[in-house]
């Protein structure tokens, strides 16, 4: 009975190790410490005015005119990827985000047509709670990327989430909507829908 309780204990003293080395090795944790850090880079180098685009963005990096523009790709859903960015950037306290999420991942359609956009569209809506964003049509976020123009840049994060209409646009603002009064201050995008307006 000794020899079979501290068999027991010693098994629960490994189990804790064992599961923390198997959960560093998993392919999409290390893809998100991955993302963090390149995110983190990036966002050193963005300024209001510059936009971050989330998830299959084929159509958004041809509707960019503007040359400034980088990609990572990464091994993690929108979701995720969006967590990961927002937190990094309510962290850092220098740029707020706007959050453009396209209307059409709203329509439930069949499941058939979008299968997994109702569990996309709940952890979305969650993750959106308290935060600045606009629903509008795909090719409204493609138009706000078509009109940037030098020296704004957009960072493409391309992720593993192949759903349609999936992409999410993030509008990079001074944190607090308030321009550092050192610096003259970044004009406004011109918006052609009157719902848009901030």
């Amino acid at each position: 009975m000794r020899i079979l309780s501290t068999i027991i204990l010693s098994l629960a003293a490994v189990l804790p190790l064992i599961v923390a080395s198997c959960s560093h090795s998993d392919p999409r944790t290390q893809a998100l410490i991955s993302l963090r850090d390149d995110v983190q880079d990036r966002l050193e180098e963005l300024t209001p005015g510059d936009w971050i685009v989330i998830g299959p963005t084929a159509e958004m990096v041809q509707a960019t005119m503007v040359q400034e523009k980088e990609s990572l790709s990464v091994l993690a859903t929108n979701v995720s990827t969006l967590r990961e960015t927002l937190d990094l950037m309510e962290s850092q306290g220098k740029l707020s985000p706007r959050i453009w999420v396209c209307r059409e991942l709203e329509q439930p359609g069949s499941k058939k047509q979008t299968p997994g956009n109702a569990r996309l569209r709940t952890h979305l809506k969650e993750l959106l709670v308290g935060r600045t964003h606009f629903s509008v049509d795909e090719r409204v976020i493609a138009m706000q990327l078509k009109l940037l123009k030098a020296p704004r840049r957009v960072l493409f994060i391309h992720t593993d989430t192949h759903q349609p209409h999936s992409s999410v646009g993030i509008e990079l603002d001074y944190a607090g909507n308030q321009p550092p009064t050192t610096s003259q201050p970044t004009s406004k995008p011109a918006y052609r829908h009157a719902e848009l307006k901030p």
